[in-house]
């Protein structure tokens, strides 16, 4: 593997240090959906709540919206979809709590955590700077990151939410270079989004590493294109978290 010289690694949050949970928390809880439903009076099969949430999950987006834990737009208009006329503000309040509580039910269980610990212990042994930068909402990132055990692994973590801006715009990358007091030659950034993750951190003099995750997680939708392409190139490509630790010097 191609060496990567690095003081500080930037780490993207979703589906780079955490995976997509939408599916699993879906299957996860669909007859906690299907009961909650028939209490307000509705009965859907399982095909029709998979195929309508995942409509409204691709129809919905809007700046630092967070799909991973989802939002109560989302879950409203998967019940529009869906044909709810009646009642539909609570239902949706519950519908929501649902998948919240499965959320975490995934993450508390997720046995990728013990690798990633072992990887960032090790990084920070090898005197790296981690932080995580997230186009999302801030309750979601470090609660996930609290679950995970991990969040005083990192100098920082920080949100589109917070910061008022996404990737790839330049002043993220800036922002955090200033954050981490580091050039932009020491510092490596690791995601899986060839455009906001590569192509964004390239442009301003980063050095770049693509996460590529698991075929099951990886979902093409609006906010995060896997098809799109550009003629900008990672400095390394992983499968592994855990790469790093090769790559890295």
């Amino acid at each position: 593997m191609k060496k990567i010289k690095a003081k500080a690694i930037i780490f993207d949050y979703g589906n780079t240090l955490v995976h997509e949970p939408f599916f699993d928390v879906l299957n996860l809880k669909m007859e906690d959906f299907q009961k909650a439903l028939k209490e307000f009076g509705y009965k859907f099969k399982r095909r029709e709540i998979l195929e309508n949430w995942e409509k409204a999950d691709k129809k919905v987006n809007y700046p630092h919206i967070s799909h991973f834990l989802q939002e109560l737009p989302i879950v409203e208009e998967f019940l529009i979809k869906l044909g709810v006329k009646e009642r539909r503000g609570s239902l949706a309040k519950k519908l929501l709590q649902i998948y919240r509580e499965g959320w975490k039910e995934i993450y508390q269980n997720n046995p990728r955590k013990e690798d990633l610990k072992r990887t960032l212990k090790k990084l920070i042994r090898m005197g790296k700077k981690l932080s995580i930068f997230s186009d999302g909402r801030k309750i979601d990132v470090k609660e996930a990151m609290k679950i995970y055990g991990i969040s005083k692994y990192f100098k920082f973590i920080i949100t589109s939410e917070e910061l008022g801006f996404e990737k790839p715009n330049p002043f993220v990358f800036k922002f955090l270079l200033k954050k981490l007091k580091e050039s932009p030659s020491d510092v490596v950034h690791t995601g899986d989004n060839l455009s906001k993750d590569i192509e964004g951190a390239k442009r301003i003099g980063l050095k770049a590493i693509l996460y590529i995750p698991p075929k099951k997680y990886r979902r093409s939708v609006p906010w995060r294109d896997y098809s799109k392409k550009t003629s900008i190139k990672p400095d390394a490509i992983i499968k592994k978290i855990s790469d790093l630790e090769k790559i890295i010097i």
